[in-house]
C-alpha cells in the first residue's frame, strides 16, 4: 500500500511541484485516490481477522466468509493473491520524467 501511495502521491504531485503550485485541493486529490483502496483493504483485513484468524487462533473452527467460498471455483482462486500483490486499484507511474525518459530509450 505505502508503494501505491507514492505513485499515487508522485503522479498527481509531479506538476504543482515543479510549477510550485501545490495547494491543499492537490493533496486532498492525492487522499481522494487513495482513500477508496485503503479502506477496502482494512476492511477485508477486519473480516479475515474476525473470522477467520481470530477463530483459528482460539481453538475454534473458522467459518469462512462468503466470498471465500466461491474462490473454490478454479478461475476464481487467482483473485486473493492478486488483490494482495495488488491491490483494489493498481497505481502506475505517468509522470512526465518517466514519459520523456521512456520515448528516448526506446
Amino acid at each position: 500500500m505505502a508503494v501505491q501511495d507514492a505513485v499515487a502521491a508522485a503522479n498527481i504531485l509531479a506538476e504543482p511541484l515543479l510549477r510550485k503550485t501545490v495547494t491543499i485541493e492537490t493533496l486532498k486529490d492525492v487522499q481522494r485516490r487513495r482513500e477508496f483502496p485503503t479502506r477496502f483493504t482494512q476492511r477485508l483485513q477486519i473480516v479475515l481477522q474476525n473470522n477467520i484468524i481470530g477463530p483459528a487462533l482460539s481453538g475454534k473452527r473458522p467459518k469462512a466468509p462468503l466470498f471465500m467460498k466461491v474462490l473454490q471455483w478454479p478461475l476464481l482462486r487467482r483473485i486473493p493473491g492478486r488483490l494482495l500483490a495488488l491491490g483494489i486499484r493498481p497505481e502506475h507511474i505517468h509522470t512526465p520524467d518517466v514519459a520523456s525518459r521512456a520515448s528516448t530509450t526506446a
